[in-house]
């Protein structure tokens, strides 16, 4: 399926420095301003100055009515020139057809001029998610296909989509440390890592029930976000420490920024907020790595994309009720005639001993009740048809198996991870017979 079965999409802040101007080429040797290089501006220094500091625009832009709005309606404008459509991950290699056109993006806009490039590239990269499915195209965009500084500080949201048997190729990717390939290293400041996981685990020649049950027993996608929890998700110090410091108070050489403000505040409330600051810069130099304030972890999801029949889909799609009565077994076959209803004690006796058992009116039928839809983030406990029911059913185009049916649960917490289940089914036509 396509990427746009995960719609993250991230919002950036506004951004206002000017980068000194180099002519410096690429990998493909073209320079800032070719036709190629909306993407490809590798080497580019930032510079901390605004445009507001600067005395005098160029001549090139000193007229434009472009600059003469403020800066927060000028991002207005470039958000809507750089932000994919619907939020769709932006795929790379790009799609073939026009990528640009499909995403409604507007990157000719860097081209503008040298200021223009200066205010927009960064949303360019912090605006939209990229998507990768595979770990060379990853490493390769951040390394040389994209520039460096940009895309590292800049590229906040990801989405990579991982087939079963692909598995092996992606997690020394995943879970290495290497500074030159890794997932960690290429994009340190990822904010929203979305994974989708094509499984193989459905089984057509199960019941939905079946598969409800036994779709997460998957080794290979245990193992995927075992190895993204070793990664971003380390134990916490918190336990471990807590031994350390029975009355709580840490050093002062392990105390981050704001315990060590809160530190002095209690102690010296009177004192110049000057000197304080003064305080904390000499604590930031002198604080071991260790304690230094580490960034968030991103917040991963993980969607469990399967491929069901077209039968199996609209079974689980259509009710809990309805899954509950597909899974029934069948029923037991009336009982041997002349017993049908006569209930005297004596027969009932001869009706067991021969193996048949007459239906008796004081039997009470039960029926279960549908389990209630997961919320998300609520902790994962499997999955129910009942969970397909909150989005309903949308309809998505794959380039390579054309149109679909898809459905997704929530999001449920497994062990700091989110995950969810997706099913989806193409038209009948190609779905072929399916095993009862």
């Amino acid at each position: 399926m396509s990427g746009a079965s995960l719609q993250t999409h991230s919002r950036a802040p506004s951004y206002s420095y000017i980068q000194p101007h180099t002519r410096r080429g690429t990998l493909t040797g073209t320079s800032e301003y070719s036709e190629d290089g909306d993407l490809v501006m590798a080497d580019t220094q930032r510079n901390n100055d605004s445009l507001d500091d600067i005395s005098e625009l160029p001549e090139s832009v000193a007229g434009s009515p472009l600059f003469m709005l403020p800066r927060e309606i000028r991002d207005r404008i470039y958000v809507y020139c750089l932000t994919a459509q619907n939020g769709l991950p932006v795929e790379w290699p790009p799609l073939s057809g026009g990528a640009c056109s499909f995403y409604a993006l507007q990157p000719q806009l860097l081209r503008l001029c040298r200021i223009i490039y200066d205010e927009t590239a960064p949303l360019l990269y912090s605006l939209n998610t990229m998507a990768f499915h595979h770990p060379s195209d990853a490493n390769m965009f951040t390394r040389a296909i994209a520039a460096p500084a940009l895309a590292r500080n800049y590229l906040t949201s990801l989405s990579l989509h991982i087939k079963a048997a692909d598995t092996r190729i992606w997690m020394p990717y995943l879970t290495s440390g290497d500074a030159k390939r890794s997932l960690k290293s290429d994009f340190p400041r990822l904010r929203e890592l979305g994974i989708r996981y094509r499984s193989n685990k459905w089984s057509n020649s199960l019941s939905p029930d079946q598969n409800l049950k036994i779709w997460s027993e998957d080794s290979r996608l245990d193992e995927i976000m075992n190895g993204l929890r070793n990664v971003f998700l380390p134990p916490s110090l918190a336990s471990s420490r807590a031994e350390d410091y029975p009355d709580g108070v840490k050093p002062l050489n392990e105390m981050n920024a704001e315990e060590f403000m809160r530190f002095v505040d209690a102690r010296r409330p009177g004192e110049d907020m000057a000197f304080k600051r003064q305080l904390l810069e000499l604590h930031k130099a002198h604080v071991p790595a260790a304690a230094k304030s580490t960034p968030e972890p991103p917040i991963i999801k993980v969607v469990c994309a399967c491929r069901v029949h077209s039968t199996h889909f609209n079974i689980v799609t259509s009710g809990a009720e309805t899954v509950a009565a597909a899974n029934q077994p069948p029923p037991p076959p009336p009982p041997a005639h002349g017993l049908q209803h006569n209930h005297t004690p004596v027969l009932g006796a001869i009706a067991q001993v021969i193996g048949v058992v007459a239906p008796t009116p004081e039997t009470p039928t039960i029926a279960s009740e549908p389990a209630a839809p997961m919320e998300d983030g609520e902790p994962f406990r499997g999955f129910t048809a009942a969970d397909f029911s909150r989005d309903g059913i949308k309809r998505l185009h794959d380039p390579d198996l054309g149109s679909a049916k898809v459905a997704r649960t929530p999001f449920a917490d497994k062990n700091g991870i989110m995950i969810a289940l997706e099913i989806h089914s193409l038209d009948p036509k190609k779905d072929g017979p399916v095993t009862a």
